[in-house]
């Protein structure tokens, strides 16, 4: 769930980022010198993206990691994902400004008042608001389900397997297989897969867009709740239709197949609204919030008061929910910052020999493998592990960075 919360965040944050293109004409509509602006801070941002994940990816610069240095990556698919999506909204998102006009002006006689004729509006707007996935899905279902593997070892191979889709004969065209991930016949973020994951950004630019043209629903608590309720409706929807989807195409994240782009659109579309609702919608504790438990519990029973037991307790809890989510929310400010970090420190280490025990471990693995699995179930002890190095290692670092106004930014 981690790649494509990813990029359904980053296509949420394009229309933030970028609202101007999404204002009436009256609030100064950007004209082309802002436009090739914004397009050439787009590019700036997918080249430094890129640049970024090629760094990861040959980080600690060893010469076996140059020879097979790896040219598709998470950060990679990241940036193509980011500059499609945001191109599509720059080029696009002009259509779904309102148009304006008196009763004698162009809009009141077939013709909008910004010039451009009502049938590219029209399908500016088709394009940007459902157009684009569809044609990046049945692309590849048509091109996936049409390919003839040529290898001889796939000859009497049927269905959708990785290492004789189309997916492993156009990453090994490309670039060669020495250059894939592991050194495999296919990369999980090659070219055809990130054609879908695409799809998984467009999802969230198109949240966004509700966000940045619905502000007053999401000023409130009651449109709050509304809204919320919606997106949930909304994220169950595209689960099940994936679901259902899967009976025909698998749902696997190493092909990224559209099934599997769709439930992880629900799945993140009823994350968010999930999320809204609890921190906006009032249900997570805060102490910004209109009024306390406590108000409200002695509001209901006229004449009774809680014990000062009870108020101690609920005092307590209400002020560590509110820790809990500062802490997410910390977390939440720098996430390429974090995950930059979090490659660099893991690499290091796993790179530095560890002998504990007469056996040969790595200063990364030592404590989950040579420690913790030995007194609890190995799955339990890497989730364990995971948990404690979050906790010591990402939340100090993230919630200074947050009190300072620190920000990582590309």
């Amino acid at each position: 769930m981690v790649l494509p919360g990813f990029l359904f965040t980053m296509g949420m944050a394009v229309p933030v980022s970028m609202s101007i293109f999404l204002r009436a004409p009256a609030a100064n509509l950007p004209g082309e010198p802002a436009r090739r602006l914004h397009l050439l801070r787009i590019v700036r941002r997918a080249v430094l993206l890129y640049a970024i994940g090629m760094f990861l990816g040959t980080y600690p610069f060893l010469p076996e990691t140059l020879e097979h240095i790896r040219f598709a990556g998470v950060l990679q698919r990241l940036a193509i994902a980011y500059l499609v999506v945001s191109l599509l909204y720059v080029t696009c998102a002009w259509s779904m400004v309102p148009v304006t006009g008196s009763p004698g002006s162009k809009a009141s006689t077939g013709a909008p008042a910004d010039g451009r004729p009502r049938v590219v509006r029209c399908l500016a707007r088709v394009c940007l608001l459902g157009g684009f996935p569809i044609l990046c899905v049945a692309f590849w279902i048509v091109a996936t389900y049409t390919f003839h593997n040529p290898w001889p070892e796939c000859a009497g191979v049927r269905g959708l397997v990785p290492d004789c889709s189309l997916q492993a004969y156009v990453d090994t065209k490309v670039w060669g297989a020495k250059h894939n991930f592991d050194g495999g016949t296919f990369d999980p973020e090659g070219l055809m897969s990130t054609l879908v994951a695409v799809v998984n950004c467009w999802a969230g630019l198109v949240l966004g867009m509700d966000i940045v043209r619905n502000k007053a629903r999401y000023n409130s608590m009651r449109g709050v709740r509304r809204r919320a309720g919606t997106l949930i409706a909304i994220g169950v929807t595209c689960g099940g239709a994936g679901l259902a989807l899967g009976l025909l195409i698998p749902i696997g994240k190493q092909l990224w197949t559209p099934s599997y782009a769709l439930v992880t659109i629900g799945i993140m579309t009823v994350g968010f609204g999930l999320t809204l609702l609890a921190f906006d919608g009032g249900l997570w504790p805060s102490p910004h919030g209109p009024a306390s438990d406590d108000a409200c519990l002695a509001g209901r029973r006229p004449g009774r008061r809680l014990s000062s037991a009870w108020a101690g307790v609920t005092t307590s809890v209400r002020h560590g929910a509110t820790r809990v989510g500062d802490t997410l929310v910390a977390l939440g400010r720098n996430p390429l910052f974090f995950y930059v970090l979090s490659e660099l420190v893991i690499i290091t280490l796993d790179y530095i020999p560890v002998r504990y025990d007469g056996q040969e471990w790595t200063a990364w693995n030592v404590c989950p493998g040579a420690g913790l699995a030995r007194w609890m179930p190995p799955p339990l002890a890497s989730a364990l592990w995971a948990t404690l190095w979050l906790l010591l290692f990402y939340v100090p670092p993230a919630r200074l960075l947050a009190r300072r106004g620190w920000y990582v930014r590309v």
